[in-house]
């Protein structure tokens, strides 16, 4: 059996509406129920809602339902329950609302056991008029007591947040404390400074032994500059790890004052920014790698313009021949490009030169896997470029039956470049690397042969062009090997013999 007194209070005189207040009131007898609502209604800043139950089930059902109740009322003694028991499933269910016994029965040892077990007060019936303050306090200290836990709660979870922000972040926690020089860091900020354990920097001395020398007095200075100042703390500084490897950490943080304005410490943050400074460096190397290169592409414009206008038959010939060049040094950066400028192999320069020939049959290129730095392939490129315009211009590729053999080989230190069976002799060799004489000394050498055949006749040329003049000597230059260039009747043949080096390497 259960039923609901409701009970309404008027507004206190001057003091705003009453407090809304639901009670839950374990209570067999009904008179003794009225007289607990008596007493409540003269609690006048508070308006009660009382709910009242009788039995053990009752009870538990109500308590189950949560309510939600700010109070619970309990005489000790039931027919079909006693109020200890009822106190247990309360604590259980409710812990922070406050249980009141309001009990006939006398006995300091009851109250004692009860308030031991978890109750908020114990009001004998004789002593009705006790209800009242018991109440009126309970009320007042639960409010309180939940605020403290709420606001507990919404700092522990705002405290999860900032954890899960600083973690996700990378970034370390610091504070100091200037008058003992004690340092707190956190883990993030103790790896930050390559250590595991955050204990292995206490004190401010110890963090000034991990910043890089050159960036010690750099780093004092700060941070006597923005405690003396209140300005914000932002800086960069090198720090040594225990392995002896150089790291970057930007730092940020403020001073911390008493109420008189007296610096007593420094908090802030700290973030490992040694990815972002090789990022920084590769960056301004790229910068000055660009500058180079734009130069260099320039002057090598400015050179086949140059080259091209005194080579060229006449001024209206000259357009073709330069625009035709400059694509073959656009096509050997479109490569590079693609390559993030870390250089090509040979199989891509001649591939990249030679494309439209080899997918017609005309062109047979072979050789093994050879990496060519920037330079050396553009080199090359044009190089390829020159022999593929000769040849189908005047040479074996003009003709239907006509082909190139490009081929390549690494000859080791005293071994003789395999031989051929067409005659790679070239009767106009530069310093005596022909045919099958041996490469002396040195890592061994890059041995590249063009080869026509089956073209028109050729004969040798009154004057030497662009294409000749940069093969024999531009090349020859560039890539500090031998060029052997001859126009012979069969068709043009090209020796190249390139020492093996950091620009040219086998893969």
């Amino acid at each position: 059996m259960a039923d609901v007194i409701d009970t309404a209070a008027g507004d206190a005189a001057g003091l705003g509406p009453p407090t809304p207040c639901r009670v839950l009131l374990l209570e067999d007898s009904g008179i003794d129920a009225d007289l607990v609502r008596e007493h409540l209604l003269m609690i006048d800043d508070h308006a009660f809602d009382i709910h009242r139950v009788e039995t053990r089930q009752a009870f538990i059902e109500a308590v189950a339902d949560g309510g939600p109740f700010d109070l619970i009322l309990s005489d000790f003694d039931l027919p079909d329950f006693d109020g200890m028991s009822a106190l247990a499933i309360a604590r259980d269910r409710l812990p922070r609302v406050p249980f009141i016994f309001v009990s006939g029965m006398l006995g300091e040892e009851n109250a004692i056991e009860a308030l031991k077990k978890g109750a908020t007060d114990y009001v004998v019936k004789l002593r009705m008029e006790r209800l009242q303050v018991v109440v009126r306090r309970a009320l007042i200290e639960a409010r309180d007591r939940n605020e403290l836990t709420d606001k507990r709660a919404a700092l522990a979870e705002s405290e999860a947040r900032l954890r899960f922000a600083l973690e996700a972040g990378r970034l370390g926690s610091w504070e100091l404390t200037l008058a003992t020089n004690r340092l707190r860091v956190s883990s993030i900020c103790a790896a930050n400074l390559g250590l595991a354990d955050p204990a292995e920097i206490p004190t401010y001395d110890r963090l000034l032994e991990r910043v890089h020398p050159d960036d010690r007095e750099h780093q004092q200075a700060m941070v006597r500059q923005a405690v003396s100042s209140g300005s914000p703390l932002d800086m960069e500084y090198r720090t040594i790890w225990p392995d002896g490897s150089v790291h970057w950490v930007q730092v940020r943080g403020r001073a911390i004052y008493d109420k008189d304005g007296a610096p007593t410490g420094m908090a802030g943050v700290s973030l490992n920014i040694t990815d972002r400074k090789k990022a920084e460096e590769r960056q301004l190397l790229l910068l000055e790698e660009l500058n180079h290169r734009v130069k260099n592409t320039l002057a090598m414009v400015q050179s086949i313009a140059k080259q091209t206008l005194r080579a060229a038959p006449s001024v209206e010939a000259f357009p073709d021949a330069f625009q035709s060049r400059l694509r073959a040094l656009a096509q050997a950066h479109d490569l590079l490009t693609r390559r993030h400028w870390q250089g090509a192999s040979l199989s891509e320069i001649a591939a990249l030169t030679l494309e439209p020939h080899v997918h017609a049959g005309r062109v047979k290129v072979a050789g093994p896997p050879v990496n060519l730095t920037t330079g050396v392939a553009v080199s090359l490129h044009l190089a390829f470029h020159e022999l593929a315009t000769n040849a189908a211009k005047y040479g074996a590729l003009s003709a239907e039956n006509g082909r190139v053999d490009l081929d390549w080989e690494i000859v080791k230190p005293g071994q003789t470049p395999v031989r051929n069976s067409v005659n790679e002799s070239c009767g106009q060799a530069g310093s005596g690397q022909t045919g099958g004489r041996s490469v002396r000394d040195g890592a061994g050498a890059l041995v590249l042969r063009w080869r026509e055949s089956g073209g028109p006749p050729v004969a040798p040329p009154t004057r030497r062009g662009f294409g000749s003049r940069l093969i024999e000597r531009g090349l020859a230059h560039e890539l500090e090997g031998d060029v052997a260039l001859a126009f012979e009747t069969a068709g043009v043949r090209c020796r190249l013999v390139i020492p093996l080096s950091s620009r040219v390497s086998p893969q």
